[in-house]
Formats: C-alpha cells, sequence, structure tokens
C-alpha cells in the first residue's frame, strides 16, 4: 500500500483527504501537518512514499521553499503539490522545484487518488485542468532568464526568506516567524539580493512579479 504524509494548513481539508483515502484504501496516511517548518523532520521519521504539500501557507512561507528543504534532504523525495493555486506561472514555479506532481483541490476523489499513486511510481503527473502548454513555457521561462532562473539557487532558507519578504514582511518579522535573528535574517537577504543580482527588497518583489508569484 502506498503511503502519504499530508502537509496543509486547512484540518477539514487534511481530514477529508483522510476520509477519501480510506473510502479507497489507498494511500495510507501515516503523518500530517499544518506546520510547514514541522514538515522535514515529520518526513524524516514517518518515510512516506509520497509528501502532499500545499503550494500557500499563511504569513508569506510558500510550499516551494518546503519543497527545496525536502530535496535537499532527500534528493530522491516523490512530491505532489494539492493546491487550489491554478496560476500557470506558480505551478511552474512549484514544479520547478523538483516536486514530480501537481494536482488540484478541486479534482474529484479518483484523480486525486491517481495522481498519488504515479507520483509514487516516480512518473510526473499533472492535474487535467492545469494549462500543460502555458506551464512548459512559464518553466522555461525560469529556466533561461538570468534573474528568474536564479530562484533555483537559493537555498531552501533563503526561498522561505525570499517568500516571505515579497508578501511584505519586515526583517524583524521574518525573525520571529523562523525563530531566527533580525541580523541572520538580514545576512540572507544580503546573499538573496547578491544571487539574483539586485539591489533592494522592491526589485526582489519585481522579479516575484515578472515570475507571476503574486
Amino acid at each position: 500500500m502506498t503511503t502519504a504524509a499530508l502537509v496543509d494548513d486547512h484540518p477539514v481539508f487534511r481530514q477529508g483527504l483522510k476520509l477519501l483515502f480510506e473510502l479507497h484504501g489507498d494511500p495510507r496516511v501515516v503523518a500530517e501537518t499544518s506546520l510547514p517548518h514541522e514538515a522535514v523532520e515529520m518526513v524524516r521519521k514517518s518515510r512516506p512514499d509520497v509528501v502532499l504539500l500545499d503550494l500557500v501557507f499563511p504569513d508569506g512561507v510558500s510550499g516551494v521553499s518546503v519543497a527545496h528543504e525536502l530535496l535537499r534532504r532527500n534528493p530522491a523525495e516523490r512530491i505532489l503539490f494539492v493546491s487550489m493555486v491554478k496560476d500557470a506561472a506558480r505551478v511552474a514555479d512549484a514544479l520547478e522545484s523538483g516536486a514530480l506532481g501537481y494536482a488540484t483541490k478541486d479534482q474529484s476523489a479518483e484523480d486525486l487518488v491517481e495522481a498519488v499513486r504515479t507520483v509514487a511510481a516516480g512518473r510526473s503527473y499533472l492535474a487535467a485542468t492545469l494549462e500543460s502548454d502555458r506551464i512548459e513555457a512559464q518553466r522555461k521561462a525560469l529556466r533561461e532568464s538570468p534573474r528568474l532562473g536564479n530562484l533555483g539557487s537559493l537555498t531552501a532558507r533563503e526561498r522561505q526568506i525570499f517568500d516571505m519578504t515579497v508578501a511584505g514582511l519586515t526583517a524583524a518579522a521574518i525573525g520571529q516567524k523562523l525563530s531566527i535573528s533580525r541580523r541572520t535574517v538580514e545576512t540572507h537577504r544580503a546573499r538573496i539580493l547578491s544571487k539574483l543580482g539586485v539591489h533592494s527588497a522592491a526589485e526582489l518583489v519585481r522579479i516575484a512579479a515578472r515570475a507571476g508569484m503574486l
């Protein structure tokens, strides 16, 4: 039987997924959390076949940064994004993190089960309702644009801070959310600016806007 771990901040959705999977007899949920910062340790302990990951969390945290960290720890991790977000640019950004699949929360029960099984088998999956041609074009743009492509060079922590910065959080607020000092946040932010070839938080926002992340 396929095993799955859930990372989603909506408890009603997680409960619904578990009931859905129980009715189908597969997959079996072995761990779950609503907190993205708990995901890495939870996955390490539970060792699921597939991680089902939301794309958007409160306070500007992106599932993309969680995916980067999971894959940094275990490059073989099989990740399926499950989100209400259907924008081609944001789906492309999610898949460029190294995730194998992207499903949407409004798909049928049968489709979601199939998505999990497909990713568990090591194959790519994209919800049929998504615009595959536009998503592929956006993925190509991310790889070919010097600054947008460099988003992939950010570490998991840098990507967290990038996402929170473009969401409007101050260094102090980011530090509080991540339990690190403001000075550490500013050090990470300086590295982000250097890697992306820009000089201010405002320019980071423009990069995010061009990538369709806002």
